[in-house]
């Protein structure tokens, strides 16, 4: 998948004028743009601002990583085939974990976010002692899980908000047969404070415009450009992680664009964006 992944990057940069997420129109005309500073750089005393919001310092905890490989005694008919050729299989796992608190106030209303960031992942490893073939490995499987909670602190009789992005791939599961598929994955986005909920939808793109004005599809499948946030069946929020912007509708109570916002600047500050592809977080 990181091959992959690479190879969809190297192509848009080379061939594409721009990777861009499509806003529909519909929403754009009642919503406001807020780009967002702070996010590329130094991450020692970082520090977001979109709009009126702005966050305090983001403290960070120690990032933990471990990986585990052990050869199997058991091995199946396809495997012991392989031995023939001089190859050799292991299982690794690998794990790693994150996490991050900050305040986020908008000169009024201010809220606390804890997040907390996890990723596991089951690897078949391909060892050989040939330098033609070299050691190689692909996921079995892998579970993200990315959650946060939201303190409201100055919004009287709100409750606290639980945000939650769950990414699980299965290779038992997988669909996908052909060498460019996009994997099969289980994922839910949802935050809710036990009374309301707001449901969080991935947003990829399929098609880019390359630099002789051609439509072509996304090399390595469809590439994760952002979020979109629905409450009450509308589109109230739409997060932007390509161009690092967040889109608020107009009409929202002040106290719902500070919680939207909250969930906005959680999302974008988290270690992985395209689990799929990225695979280890940064």
């Amino acid at each position: 998948m990181k091959f992959l992944a690479m190879t969809a990057v190297l192509i848009m940069l080379v061939s594409c004028t721009a990777v861009k997420l499509s806003v529909p129109s519909q929403f754009s005309s009642q919503a406001t743009k807020m780009p967002v500073k702070g996010i590329n750089g130094w991450k020692v005393n970082q520090q977001l601002s979109f709009g009126n919001y702005q966050t305090s310092k983001i403290k960070r905890g120690w990032d933990f990583t471990s990986s585990l490989q052990y050869t199997k005694f058991r091995i199946r008919p396809e495997e012991a085939l392989l031995k023939v050729f001089d190859i050799n299989t292991d299982n690794n796992i690998n794990t790693q974990r994150s996490r991050f608190q900050y305040t986020i106030e908008d000169g009024n209303l201010v809220a606390e976010v804890y997040a907390t960031e996890k990723f596991k992942e089951k690897q078949l490893v391909y060892k050989s002692n040939n330098p033609w073939i070299g050691d190689a490995s692909k996921t079995k499987q892998y579970e993200y899980a990315f959650t946060a909670a939201i303190v409201p602190l100055t919004i009287k009789n709100e409750n606290p908000w639980s945000l939650v992005l769950i990414n699980k791939y299965d290779i038992a599961k997988d669909t996908a047969h052909r060498l460019f598929d996009r994997p099969y994955v289980e994922e839910e986005g949802y935050a809710t404070n036990g009374k309301e909920s707001i449901a969080i939808r991935p947003l990829r793109i399929e098609n880019v415009t390359t630099q002789s004005g051609k439509n072509t599809k996304v090399l390595g499948g469809k590439m994760l450009a952002g979020y979109e946030l629905q409450w009450d069946r509308g589109v109230v929020a739409i997060i932007d992680i390509l161009d690092h912007s967040v889109w608020l509708q107009n009409s929202l109570e002040p106290a719902d664009k500070l919680i939207l916002s909250s969930i906005s600047s959680a999302i974008l500050l988290k270690r992985m964006q395209d689990v799929e592809k990225d695979e280890v977080m940064e």
